[in-house]
């Protein structure tokens, strides 16, 4: 939910309200979806071109094995599909991503706050590799995340306002130094990871023991996706606020004032003195809203636990929150104390009776939600949490509409997603029994976000007549190639039998990118270049980035292997990558790492930074995704992709410039790459794999053409229809 100003808050006042504290030898339950934002945020990225995705997975699996040197046990908790209080907030936070990443190129991208598209499912990945516990919740993380660390007692660590709210121990994740540090304590000496912590307790001993029951409704108060403050104006406009030297906010206020103000209540009195300053016909209303939002603080039960192999464990049930009883008399100003200040944010809406009565008419009271995965099948719930469906696609079974994220691409072509809609559709198809006409892809029209109708059109006949949780895993694999054999005519699966195991799926995917979207023979090049540099030279000379300290350290080791005979007479084809020499991969390494690096003619000319290509790579990103979440989603046929093994965004360009202007490329990088014998015989023999597959389907790749420059945009030009289909319940359709 998140309270608004609350970290800010507690932040500025950390020595007063959070102890310093050494984590160590203890459990530590963790907000996924937190902490893979949080950890590519603390390292120097270069989202503008799509993702240094084994930069931040080498930042992760440090992160994680400072806390195995601490002898910490992380439990992790991911987010799953969104409430429906919460699709405004969703839409809302999109948009300005949208606006953001509109924006992004080399110079904006250190201050803009862009994801690469694949962020979680490399994070994902790191944590099945390090074999780290995790798991993922039918809906919102927060009550399981704050349930199962009750039950451990143990912290947790998220950068989330609302687990101030939540008894819990609490570690924001801003207070954390990652880095173990030995520490010393009475003879005993430890490693750990220093960090800040506040616990509910400790924090309302400075408000003269403020009762901890009365935080989620100070929570309320302030607004949360259950009800937006200013339905609580008129209380606002009446609360006596401290004056201070100090330039705060009217919310930095509003929140001191209320914690001053709770600590003389109890529940009771507190929300009668609050329903007192509305209107008799409002009262029951917000009450409700009040029981329901407090309520959601509260909860006990959590799923996951199972998932962690502590069944044995039983969720204690909630316990139904009482509220006063409602005093049915009319507000009256003379009885209420005026404040001495006046909120300068809110003085005018505290006048303004209508925009009141608007928050309370839109509150919806229904019956208790039941917070729990009882809304979802359990086959379904089943299958998220042992990853058999990918996490991404629970909105398209629960909702009917997949949201795009905003990726670094081209705004005045088409979104790039388009190009694997008929994946979407075929999971949709699968998931809901072939039952419905239509889902939607909530995605990108120019610099606008629209609603676009997935209709039959996109659909292929169902592979058999069961259902998605009656097919056996050997179903569930023909199901895989029932679709790839409809959409890519004339694949010869024996073709791709002969590719290393891990760039199978990778190659699929080059396919449909071919297949479905205009792709110049470069790119095609740059891309099996970096799964070659990532996959194989990596794994030989170790994840080096520094291509002057590697040439430095290795400058004997390059002359001399560049320097010996070799025979390159070889014809067959060379696709056992083990096979790859560790003397031709330290000469390649030299020549190549130089381009993990943004060239400096794009440093020195910013508006040289081409967007059309960066647009095309986007495609392939989606493209890649789509054809791994199929087969995890058709019981894994194949070995997944493993992304920061195959993709570095820089890389890739930097290669699609070098190669932009050559006639041959291959022959250019025979001559580039010259010294590297065996890298040279696995790229030619993966090139010969590729084109034998494109001229069985019948696949070419396009000229390639200047780029077209980006129009600006007119400073009149109004946002109005950007958030019309939000408010007014997606009414901009569009059928494509």
């Amino acid at each position: 939910m998140g309270v608004r100003g609350l970290t800010t808050y507690i932040n500025n006042n950390q020595n007063l309200f959070m102890k310093r504290y050494y984590l160590h030898d203890s459990k530590l339950v963790i907000d996924g979806n937190s902490l893979c934002a949080q950890l590519y945020r603390s390292m120097i990225s270069f989202s503008a071109f799509g993702g240094d995705y084994d930069k931040y997975a080498s930042h992760t699996k440090t992160f994680f094995k400072n806390l195995r040197k601490c002898n910490i046990t992380p439990f992790i908790i991911f987010d799953g599909c969104h409430e429906h209080r919460k699709l405004k907030t969703v839409f809302s936070r999109l948009r300005s991503k949208l606006k953001g990443t509109a924006c992004l190129d080399p110079v904006t991208q250190d201050s803009l706050q862009i994801f690469p598209y694949l962020l979680k499912d490399v994070f994902t990945q790191v944590l099945n590799e390090l074999q780290i516990s995790y798991t993922v919740c039918a809906f919102e993380a927060d009550d399981e995340i704050a349930a199962l660390a009750r039950y451990f007692d143990c912290p947790v660590l998220s950068y989330d306002s609302d687990f101030f709210i939540y008894n819990v121990k609490y570690i924001p994740f801003n207070t954390l130094e990652v880095k173990a540090q030995c520490v010393e304590e009475k003879d005993n000496k430890f490693f750990a990871l220093e960090c800040r912590l506040f616990t509910v307790e400790y924090f309302c001993k400075h408000f003269s023991d403020l009762q901890p029951e009365l935080l989620p409704l100070l929570a309320t108060l302030l607004g949360n996706d259950y009800v937006k403050k200013r339905v609580f104006n008129k209380f606002f406009s009446q609360l006596k606020l401290q004056k201070t030297k100090k330039k705060k906010n009217s919310q930095q206020r509003n929140i001191h004032a209320l914690f001053v103000w709770l600590q003389n209540e109890t529940f009771d009195t507190a929300v009668q003195k609050v329903l007192g300053r509305l209107k008799i016909h409002q009262k029951s209303k917000v009450c409700a809203i009040i029981k329901r939002s407090v309520e959601g603080y509260h909860n006990n039960q959590c799923q996951s636990l199972k998932y962690f192999n502590l069944s044995e464990y039983v969720s204690k049930n909630n316990k139904e929150l009482k509220m006063p009883d409602i005093i049915d008399e009319d507000c009256s100003d003379s009885e209420n104390e005026k404040s001495d200040t006046d909120v300068s944010s809110d003085s005018d809406d505290s006048t303004d009776e209508e925009s009141v009565e608007e928050a309370v008419e839109a509150i919806e009271i229904k019956e208790p939600v039941n917070t729990g995965p009882n809304r979802l099948p359990e086959w379904v719930v089943e299958k998220i949490r042992h990853n058999q469906i990918p996490k991404i696609f629970l909105n398209l079974y629960y909702h009917h509409f997949h949201i795009c994220n905003p990726q670094a691409e081209d705004f005045t072509e088409d979104d790039s997603f388009f190009c694997v809609l008929p994946v979407l559709r075929y999971l949709f198809d699968m998931l809901t029994d072939y039952s419905h006409d239509k889902c939607f892809y909530i995605g990108r029209e120019l610099r606008h976000y629209r609603k676009f109708i997935i209709d039959r059109d996109y659909s292929v006949p169902r592979p058999f007549e069961i259902t998605f949780p009656e097919l056996s895993a050997d179903q569930l694999k023909k199901c895989f190639y029932h679709f790839i054999d409809i959409k890519l005519p004339s694949l010869d699966w024996s073709d791709i039998e002969l590719l290393p195991t891990n760039f199978q799926l990778f190659a699929i995917s080059l396919l449909w990118w071919i297949s479905y979207c205009n792709v110049p023979e470069f790119h095609l090049h740059s891309l099996v270049l970096t799964y070659i540099m990532l996959s194989v030279i990596d794994e030989r000379t170790g994840t080096s980035r520094g291509a002057f300290h590697f040439n430095n350290k290795h400058s004997k080791k390059i002359e001399e292997f560049k320097n010996r005979v070799t025979d390159e007479t070889n014809e067959e084809l060379f696709l056992n990558k083990n096979k790859v020499l560790y003397e031709d991969c330290v000469v390649a390494a030299s020549v190549l790492l130089k381009h993990f690096e943004i060239d400096e003619s794009v440093r020195k000319r910013p508006k040289s930074y081409d967007i059309k290509k960066i647009h095309c790579m986007a495609q392939f990103q989606v493209s890649l995704q789509a054809i791994n979440s199929l087969n995890t989603f058709c019981g894994s046929p194949f070995d997944c992709t493993t992304y920061y093994r195959c993709y570095n965004g820089v890389f890739v360009y930097n290669i699609a410039l070098k190669l932009e202007n050559q006639k041959d490329p291959m022959n250019f990088l025979r001559q580039y790459l010259k010294g590297s014998h065996t890298v040279l015989l696995l790229y030619k023999s993966i090139f010969s794999v590729l084109n034998n597959l494109m001229e069985k389907m019948k696949l070419s790749t396009i000229p390639w053409s200047p780029k077209k420059k980006r129009p600006r945009r007119k400073k009149n030009e109004t946002d109005e229809n950007d958030i019309s289909f939000i408010v007014k319940g997606f009414e901009s359709d569009v059928k494509i």
